[in-house]
This record gives structure tokens, sequence and C-alpha cells, in this order.
């Protein structure tokens, strides 16, 4: 059962979108407190050659996350450097799976991959955010650790033990 329901989602969606920058520096402040090694992150990506603004989308996400689980009333414990490696290589291993194979049964296995997602309406919206802001369009070679970040983020927070 995903910790983080469609309406959680949405009000923290809908949160945002009103927020002014003050106010998302607070909620990126709180981050830092609760888990400053996913905003550590995220921060990385701007040492990168990636445009702020796609920067930026990853940085909602987080901030998303963080006030949908807030509204949930979940609490996960604090994901460490460690938590995050181990979900960036179970990521990229479900990703290389399919090479090789043929597309009927690439298809077959996106399918069963996103069937088994334990955060499916938090991945449904990062994918949907990566797309509008043109991220999984990007042929900017820099683009793929942009999506891996923010699928990594959805990874971390539906593998976390609860605190």
């Amino acid at each position: 059962m995903p910790r983080i329901t469609v309406e959680n989602l949405m009000s923290a969606v809908q949160v945002i979108r009103e927020m002014d920058r003050k106010d998302k520096e607070a909620i990126c402040d709180e981050i830092f407190r609760d888990q400053p090694n996913l905003l550590a992150s995220v921060l990385a990506l701007t040492k990168m050659s990636i445009s702020p603004a796609h920067v930026e989308v990853v940085l909602e996400t987080l901030m998303v996350m963080h006030l949908a689980l807030k509204e949930s009333d979940e609490r996960i414990q604090t994901i460490t450097e460690e938590d995050q490696e181990r979900e960036l290589q179970r990521l990229t291993a479900s990703l290389k799976f399919p090479e090789g194979m043929t597309p009927e049964l690439t298809a077959e296995s996106i399918k069963k991959y996103v069937g088994y997602q334990k955060e499916p309406w938090l991945l449904a919206y990062v994918i949907a955010l990566l797309q509008d802001n043109k991220v999984l369009m990007s042929t900017n070679e820099n683009s793929k650790y942009l999506v891996l970040s923010a699928l990594n983020l959805v990874a971390c927070v539906a593998n976390a033990q609860n605190d």
C-alpha cells in the first residue's frame, strides 16, 4: 500500500504551486533537517552541465514528496547516501534488464516494473513532471542524471523504513 495517496499528492502539488520563492526556501530548510542527503543529491545536479530550470524540476519533485509525506502522516527514517546508492543500483539494473529483448518483451518488462511500484501515484507524477518540462526529450547527455535523480528519489521514499 502506498504511503502517498493521490489526495496527498494533489494537495502537495497545489501547495507548491501557490508558494513563492521564500516559502519554497522554508520547505527546503525543512527537507534539510529531515532528509539532508536527498536534498544534497538534488543540489549536486547544479555542479553538472544542467540548466537551473531542469534542476528546479527535480527540486520540485523533492518538495512535493516532502509535503505529501507530511500530509499522509507517514514518517520515514533519514535516507542515507548508502540507501540512495542501493536504490540507484536497483534502478539502473531495472533499466538495463530489457536490453536486447524484443520490443514486446521490453514493453511487458516495463509494464511489470511499473505495476510493482510501491508509490505508483508519486512515480506517475514525477514522470509527468519530467515530460511536461521536456526533460525526457532532452538530448543533453547530462539529462539522464536528472531523470535518474528524480526516479531515485521516488525509489528511496518507496523503500524507506518507517520512523
